[in-house]
């Protein structure tokens, strides 16, 4: 009995040994100073994650798909690469031109995906619809197209150029070319409207007389009653604010009607997109646009080193140019990413380090200095006059 018992009580040391040498040996493949992984919010997570929402089917697709392209190249270069010691990771959503969608899918981006920041809009209504979730949120919001002051704010900011400071080259062209009168037309969505009241400060400031002013449904596939009114104003120019498909229905109309004066649209068709459209009936029409439309053209410089390179990277991607908006999605990736590589993970962080320390940072779209007064901090320097021609988009002179 006495040895009945011996054996049982050794049985027991052993196995009490084994049990507590696995779990030493389980404790011993995690580095001591490894922690437990804390939410994206808190800034110590794995795996940093992005959100992008773009338009890359439907009306504003000739936008939205350059820029989609581009943050799937972005997420191809960045896989295993490591910020900071941490990985990022890019969430890329199509709300289908849907200012709705949009909206369902930075909710579910924030509770779900647990982003750090948001990345998109491609148009104005988008990018207003998405700016209360991030402000709600107090999450970043990298806005893809121009908004007014009033959305702007503590947690939203933009890449691209603000509607004054493209509707100043304009201004400046009227002027070089001894315009004195204009007729303006726009869309009737958010963009097409929001360029007006600038454009009215402007031309009163610099002797510019608006002799008749036009608007029209963006879907609509006909303009020549508008344009009808326009011609026998006289002016000088004809200015379109407005994005495709509608800019280009409006440019083919006016050289069916026979007008000989410039017409002059907006940063909004800069694209592969307007220029299919349009084919032959749009050569001629001027479009502010990207220094990245004219590669070629341009003088060797900082800036053109870091156009060429991303362009490279994008036509041997693609196949084709990023464009204009495929460099507003470069550009809104490459701030966050920055923020996160100099040490700034949480979307307060992320978002004070844009603000206040930044500094200049020289992007595709052009040189951004954002302070707490100026979240659409893009210069002109980016910008450049353009004209549809036979081989694509050439300087216009």
């Amino acid at each position: 009995m006495k040895k009945m018992k011996r054996r049982l009580w050794t049985s027991l040391m052993a196995l009490t040994l084994w049990i507590a040498t696995v779990g030493c040996s389980s404790a011993s493949s995690i580095p001591e100073n490894t922690a437990a992984p804390a939410t994206p919010s808190e800034g110590s997570a794995q795996t940093i994650k992005i959100g992008v929402i773009v338009s890359e089917t439907g009306p504003a697709s000739s936008l939205g798909k350059p820029e989609a392209e581009t943050a799937r190249l972005l997420k191809k270069q960045i896989e295993g690469q490591l910020f900071n010691g941490k990985k990022v990771e890019l969430i890329i959503s199509d709300n289908e031109t849907n200012d709705t969608n949009a909206v369902v899918i930075a909710k579910k981006m924030v509770s779900q995906d647990k982003v750090i920041a948001i990345v998109g809009g491609t148009q104005t209504s988008t990018s207003v619809a998405i700016s209360e979730v991030a402000k709600e949120n107090k999450l970043p919001l990298i806005a893809l197209a121009p908004l007014s002051k009033e959305v702007l704010g503590e947690y939203v900011f933009q890449v691209t150029q603000s509607n004054a400071t493209v509707l100043q080259t304009i201004i400046d062209y009227l002027k070089s070319n001894n315009i004195t009168s204009v007729a303006w037309t726009n869309a009737r969505d958010a963009f097409g409207q929001s360029g007006l009241p600038i454009f009215k400060e402007l031309a009163k400031a610099n002797h510019i007389e608006i002799v008749a002013v036009e608007d029209f449904d963006g879907a609509a596939t006909d303009m020549t009653v508008q344009l009808t009114k326009i011609k026998p104003k006289k002016p000088g120019a004809v200015i379109v604010w407005s994005r495709p498909p509608g800019a280009g229905i409006i440019a083919k109309n006016f050289n069916q009607l026979g007008f000989d004066v410039p017409m002059i649209q907006s940063h909004a068709v800069s694209n592969e997109g307007f220029l299919k459209q349009v084919g032959a009936e749009g050569e001629g029409v001027l479009a502010i646009g990207s220094k990245m439309n004219i590669l070629d053209a341009l003088p060797d410089s900082e800036q053109k080193q870091l156009l060429m390179k991303f362009n490279d990277e994008f036509q041997k991607e693609y196949g084709t140019s990023p464009g204009p908006f495929g460099g507003y999605m470069y550009d809104g990736i490459q701030l966050v990413l920055k923020a996160i590589s100099n040490g700034h993970e949480s979307p307060q962080a992320i978002r004070d380090y844009i603000e206040s320390g930044l500094g200049k940072h020289l992007g595709v779209t052009g040189t951004f200095e954002f302070s707490a007064d100026v979240h659409d901090a893009a210069a002109g320097d980016g910008l450049a006059l353009l004209r549809v021609a036979k081989q694509g988009w050439e300087p216009a002179r």
